[in-house]
């Protein structure tokens, strides 16, 4: 374990040519997730900063909780994986240190987190563009439709992710289904919640189905914790951090996840900003990234597919059409999971959680709430983008 003092020496023992020999330097913690820590370490003369991201055993907020440090180990190697494949997203990296269970990379100055920046209602104009090409780029090109059977199987083996696999299919795929005690919504939406989900036979049933396909649709090397909050960006780039959670599984668990994230900051600006132009722009933005973020990530997954699939039984354009489908309809599933995880779990979203008033905080949590469970409950509607905002716009 590693202090701001302490980790400047061990980062100039490992990297001793990266920081000049009269750097005045400086080191501060930042992470703010539930699982590693993060540390930004800075030269105060000229500027030059690089991150250290450790793991423990232990989550970072709950030291009985066993969560193993491989994911360091695959972090690193997804994000390398990932580099190769789009470059304009990924953080430059300097070093894994196996040992000590450190990964070196490049300190995104000038990016902003991207949940903090919906939270304060920034429009970024090129957020759809971007995600949809880096989600086609990483995803579509890790199946083994392009890699192939046999290369893509040794992949799967590489990348298995035991302890956060189990997270996700205990916080989102089971626990916000249960009547337990860390769960709740505000007061006003509590008897739709145990009507609506705790009592919902119908709904646990897809979920269980959405959980086992998580388990065992080995379908391409996934982030696996695609929220907004693991989005650094600027007005003209986009940065992807944070895949600590990959894995080979569903597509669809990335994109829904993308797609419930703008869906919080959706219902954010519903109840917090003042009616007027600035928030017909802004929530009008939204409803476009989200629809352009589907449209564009098929179009560019079917170009990638067209020009690069390997299999002779996956190469006709009715073959192409029927896999866009489902990962379309996973999309919708997952999207539905998050959002109900976010609002009945335990690991809420600031965009929600940081609503001022009550009542506008209950508005927010329905709207989330009727959005994840019709997702789950209707998954064939949602093909198209527009089948996303039209839904919204109705509640």
């Amino acid at each position: 374990m590693y202090t701001a003092e302490s980790i400047i020496p061990y980062a100039v023992d490992r990297l001793p040519k990266f920081f000049s020999k009269d750097a005045k330097l400086v080191s501060e913690e930042i992470g703010d997730g539930n699982i590693n820590y993060v540390y930004r370490i800075k030269d105060e003369t000229s500027g030059k900063s690089l991150i250290v991201k450790h793991a423990e055993n232990e989550l970072r907020i709950y030291k009985a909780r066993f969560v193993g440090t491989d994911r360091n180990r695959i972090e690193y190697e997804v994000l390398s994986f990932q580099r190769r494949l789009a470059p304009e997203y990924i953080p430059e990296l300097y070093l894994y240190d196996d040992e000590n269970k450190n990964i070196f990379m490049e300190d995104m100055q000038g990016y902003e987190n991207m949940r903090y920046e919906l939270c304060a209602h920034k429009i970024f104009q090129y957020a759809a563009e971007h995600l949809a090409d880096f989600c086609a780029k990483v995803l579509i090109n890790t199946t083994d439709t392009v890699v192939g059977a046999m290369d893509k199987k040794e992949l799967v083996k590489r990348y298995i992710n035991v302890y956060p696999c189990e997270i996700t299919e205990r916080h989102v795929l089971t626990e916000p289904y249960q009547d337990l005690e860390e769960n709740g919504v505000c007061p006003a939406n509590d008897a739709f919640m145990r009507k609506m989900i705790y009592e919902n036979d119908a709904l646990k049933a897809r979920v269980g189905i959405l959980k086992d396909r998580f388990q065992t649709k080995a379908q391409a090397l996934i982030h696996g914790d695609l929220h907004t909050g693991s989005i650094f960006v600027t007005p003209e780039r986009t940065c992807i951090l944070d895949p600590e959670f990959a894995f080979y599984g569903p597509i669809g668990y990335d994109t829904g996840n993308f797609v419930a994230n703008m869906i919080f900051a959706y219902a954010n600006a519903r109840v917090t900003m003042e009616d007027g132009p600035e928030k017909t722009a802004y929530i009008d933005w939204i409803l476009r990234t989200i629809e352009s973020f589907t449209d564009r990530f098929v179009s560019k997954s079917l170009q990638i597919l067209r020009n690069q699939s390997k299999d002779f039984m996956m190469q006709s354009e009715e073959f192409f059409a029927l896999y866009i489908r489902d990962i379309l309809e996973d999309t919708a599933g997952y999207a539905g999971t998050e959002l109900i995880r976010r609002i009945v779990g335990s690991s809420g979203v600031r965009d929600i959680k940081s609503i001022p008033d009550e009542s506008g905080k209950a508005r927010a949590e329905m709207i989330c709430l009727k959005a994840g469970i019709h997702f789950i409950m209707h998954p064939d509607r949602f093909t198209t983008g527009t089948a996303y905002t039209e839904y919204l716009r109705s509640l």
